[in-house]
Formats: structure tokens, sequence, C-alpha cells
């Protein structure tokens, strides 16, 4: 069995794995006529960096040089796989999506990249194994999926189903719209910071619908000139609520149960036992966060 160099195999697993995310966002309207060009793209670097089997230079090397230089020649290659696959399509035959890894491994085996009936075979070969259609495989997906995988990115635009930090808008569900929007919560972009995670439980625990300002930390850069005109300290969480700014995270979670004290659920504490234990946490939560915040900022000469 031939032994493969490690470069070949290293190109090999990252082409399938391109592979592999250009299915699962294609559109299913593009499915028919896009992978042609996708193939093309892959032949296209692959005859580019082909390698002579009687190089002087070891493999490896020989072969991370050709590879370097392919984006300079890609443009000079032939088109000859676009024009197969074309061919294959006005013919009505479908495409298997496999074979462009056929194109990669002809070009980085030792004596490959000849094209003609080589490439045939080794098309023929993998077709074989997996014979598969995009449309199949896509087929496949669909049919183990649940509606709301089916429906998740349409939901993530529309604020509906099951909460996700790429939502920029949260309806909860088709009897609100976004005229029924009185809040719009400024947190962290990168969805971590532990005081916007308390504002945003409120929100959703309550299901009042909001919008959704994301405003950089400021390990990740500036804060918008606008937030910091609104926010001096810069500071997340903010929220707006009915147009009044509110700046801290327990006064927006005691801002948002008073105003929408009687049309949403209720987060508070019931007896006085229930007020007392509350206090005595959210006591300990600044304590913590303050002895969390002291360690984090006190440079190298802290203790431990």
């Amino acid at each position: 069995m031939t032994n493969f160099p490690p470069l070949a195999v290293a190109a090999l697993a990252s082409s399938a794995a391109a592979a592999l995310s250009f299915l699962i966002i294609l559109p299913p309207a593009a499915a028919a006529t896009t992978p042609p060009v996708f193939v093309s793209a892959f032949a296209s670097c692959a005859q580019s960096s082909s390698l002579s089997s009687s190089s002087s230079v070891p493999y490896s090397a020989a072969a991370a040089s050709h590879l370097l230089r392919s984006t300079s020649s890609r443009s000079r290659c032939t088109s000859s796989k676009t024009t197969h696959t074309t061919a294959m399509a006005a013919q009505g035959k479908k495409y298997n999506p496999l074979s462009m890894f056929g194109d990669m491994a002809s070009s980085l085996i030792p004596g490959g990249g000849g094209g003609g009936q080589a490439d045939e075979q080794l098309d023929k070969t993998i077709s074989s194994t997996v014979p598969s259609s995009w449309d199949d495989i896509r087929a496949k997906l669909e049919s183990k999926q649940t509606d709301e995988e089916r429906n998740f990115r349409a939901n993530v635009i529309g604020g509906y189903g099951t909460a996700s930090p790429l939502n920029v808008v949260r309806l909860f569900d088709e009897t609100n719209t976004k005229d029924d929007i009185r809040v719009v919560f400024y947190r962290d972009s990168a969805s971590w910071c532990p005081y916007c995670h308390k504002v945003w439980m409120c929100l959703e625990e309550k299901r009042i619908p909001y919008r959704v300002e994301k405003i950089n930390m400021r390990c990740y850069g500036e804060k918008p000139a606008s937030f910091a005109r609104m926010q001096p300290s810069g500071a997340i969480p903010v929220a707006k609520i009915d147009g009044v700014v509110y700046n801290q995270s327990n006064d927006i979670i005691f801002s948002l149960e008073q105003i929408f004290a009687d049309e949403k659920k209720s987060l508070s504490p019931k007896s006085e036992e229930e007020k007392t234990r509350a206090q005595r946490l959210l006591r300990l939560e600044r304590q913590l966060f303050s002895a969390w915040m002291s360690w984090l900022t006190a440079g190298d000469g802290r203790d431990g």
C-alpha cells in the first residue's frame, strides 16, 4: 500500500472539512450549479501543485513549495474539470461531491496528476465507495433533522424559538411583533459577561420582547461613541426601557419586575424569608466579583 506523505494527508483532510462546511451552508437552489465550480477550484489548486516523483528535493518540501506557489499559478491552470462537470450536468447526470478529492489525491500522490484515464478510474472508485450526490446528502440530513433544527436560521432571524447568541431581536412567538418591543438590551458581543447573563435570563424567563445591541468588552476593542455617550463608564449591561436608560444589572432586573409587573411572570421573592435570602445572595455576588476583579487586575505581584 502506498505511504501517503503527511502533507498530502493534511491537504485531503483540509479539503474534506471545507467541503462539509460548504455543504452545510449551501442554499438548496444553488446546490445544482455550484458544485462544479467548487470542484474546479479544488482541481486548479491540485493541478498547480502536482509533483514529479523524480524530484531531487525531499517530497514534503517540494510539495510545500509547489502548494505555496499555487495561488499565483492558479489562473493559468486548465479548466478541463469545469468542462467535464458541465457536460455531466447537461447530460442530466448526478455529480458525486466526493470526486473532488480524486482531483486533489491524483496531484498529491507521486506519479499522479496526469489526468485522463487515471482520473476517470479514480472518480469511479470514489463514486462506487460513496455513491451520493449533493441532493442525496442534503435529503438524508433533512430527514434526520427535527422541525426546530430545520427552522433554526429562520427562527434566529425572526426572534422565535430557543434563545441564541445570534439573535438581534427576541419575540418568542408569533403573538408578538416588533412593535411590541419596549426594551433595548446592550450586552457583550462575545456573550460571556456574567452580568449580561443575569439580565438576559431575566428577559427570557419573563418573555419580554427585546432588541439586542452588541457592545465590545474593553478587551475586544473600543466601544461605539454612541454607547459611550449613553454610558460614560463603558460598563455593560445597559438596558433602555421605554426610552429610559438603566446602567447596572440589578437595577435593570428590578426595573423589569416593576414595569412589567402586570403583564409578565414575576421573579420576585414572595415571603420575607425569601426576600432576605435573595438580598444575602446578591451581596455575596458582589463580594465574589470584587475579589475576582481584584485578583485579575492586581498584576504580577499578586499572591498565589
